[in-house]
């Protein structure tokens, strides 16, 4: 860019085929607010997007002018469409406001078209080969395993002796078939905005993994933020490509695996990573991101059989109760959350204490469970937690349950 910049006097930008920056020349002449702020934020505003592109940009092969939008804040340009065997890469934008640029200087652009090209081809080719990598490491066979992690610590990418941690990036409730690309383009991002530093990642049919490289004694800090950071970026990708009349926004969550030593170990993290993802999905009380190593009884639920056999492991007592009213389902999990502090349940839920110990009654009288016994109140915690895992807990009674008209009850408080 430096050299395409310095020969024909104006600041130059690769950007990709959504207009996010690539790579920039250094700017010593006149650049406009549209630059800058490309620069800064590393994308381009929609609004900006949409006055470039109504130009025929997207379908050009060709250079071609922008003219300047003073309201917009952009300068007239020079766009290059870059592609590689007809399949449009990215843009070459050059500043060009007052259209010095003669037919030799566009020639010398046209040249730059073709090794900006190349450039991306390799970049996208390279990226698969890694991601293709990571899907061999995280495989189920060993010896798949073993290849991978020869080859990923041969071509630098990963190290022999570091410890490693998987983050599985997904959907709580959403598998859309236009998901896969939306989860590439949001994990494409981050490699763009972390350069080498970026975690591995590759993209599954439902989700996204990262392989994060853990460098310092605490550094599962580092898994977090990765985390986050994907989480933002797929969110903001999932509002580009949905109208706003798509209702309520998916929620987009993360599951985090405990740290391996050794990196044919990966797979045992990335298991960890999915499943931990699965329970933020079920239970939004865990959190956006789930760490395997702070779900407690969660990591011995989530990998109960799925299906009917899941069904099999309730407590037939449970079963009635998960047919009683949403208030008094609710009541009786924030009662068992709260080790059965009634005071803490009470306020929890703005009921009187005398509500409280009506409903739990209730309870007791519909289920035939005796929550002062240690034993039932096992079986009906561990159910309700299983019951939201496989999607058996009522919708309803996820609602407040301080509201409604109950009778009192005559015990002490």
């Amino acid at each position: 860019m430096d050299y395409l910049a310095e020969r024909l006097n104006t600041p130059t930008v690769l950007e990709d085929h959504e207009q996010r920056m690539v790579v920039y020349s250094s700017h010593s002449a006149t650049i406009d607010e549209v630059r800058r702020d490309s620069i800064l934020r590393r994308e381009t505003r929609q609004e900006v997007k949409d006055w470039f592109r109504q130009f025929g940009i997207v379908r050009a092969q060709d250079p071609l002018r922008i003219p300047s939008h003073p309201e917009l804040g952009i300068l007239g340009r020079l766009c290059a469409p870059v592609r590689f065997r007809g399949r449009l890469m990215g843009f070459l934008f050059l500043i060009d406001d007052d259209q010095r640029l003669t037919p030799a200087d566009i020639a010398i652009v046209q040249d730059a078209q073709r090794h900006a090209a190349l450039l991306l081809s390799e970049e996208e080719l390279s990226e698969r080969l890694r991601a293709s990598s990571l899907s061999h490491l995280l495989a189920p066979a060993a010896e798949l395993r073993q290849a991978a992690a020869r080859q990923l610590i041969d071509e630098g990418l990963a190290a022999a002796d570091a410890v490693h941690t998987a983050v599985c990036l997904r959907l709580a409730d959403d598998t859309g078939p236009g998901l896969p690309e939306l989860i590439r383009e949001a994990l494409w991002e981050l490699g763009r905005r972390r350069g080498p530093a970026c975690p591995l990642r590759t993209v599954r049919r439902d989700h996204g993994v990262l392989l994060v490289e853990l460098r310092e004694p605490d550094g599962e800090g580092a898994a977090l933020a990765a985390a986050e950071e994907a989480r933002g970026l797929l969110s903001k990708h999932l509002d580009s490509a949905r109208s706003a009349a798509a209702g309520v926004p998916p929620r987009v969550i993360a599951g985090i695996g405990d740290p391996q030593p050794v990196l044919t170990s990966a797979a045992i993290s990335y298991r960890e990573a999915v499943l931990a993802a699965r329970v933020a999905a079920a239970v939004p009380s865990v959190g956006e991101v789930a760490r395997w190593r702070e779900l407690g009884a969660f990591r011995a639920l989530v990998q109960l059989p799925p299906g009917e056999a899941a069904g099999s492991c309730l407590d037939p007592r449970l079963v009635t109760l998960l047919r009683a009213e949403p208030d008094l389902l609710r009541t009786v999990e924030s009662y068992l959350d709260s080790g059965g502090d009634a005071k803490r349940t009470s306020e929890q839920l703005h009921l009187h204490r005398a509500t409280l110990y009506y409903r739990l009654g209730k309870a007791e009288r519909l289920t035939g469970a005796d929550l002062r016994d240690g034993q039932d109140r096992l079986a009906l915690h561990l159910g309700l937690k299983l019951a939201r895992l496989t999607g058996r807990y009522p919708p309803e009674a996820e609602v407040s349950a301080g509201a409604g008209a109950d009778a009192p009850d005559t015990r002490p408080a």
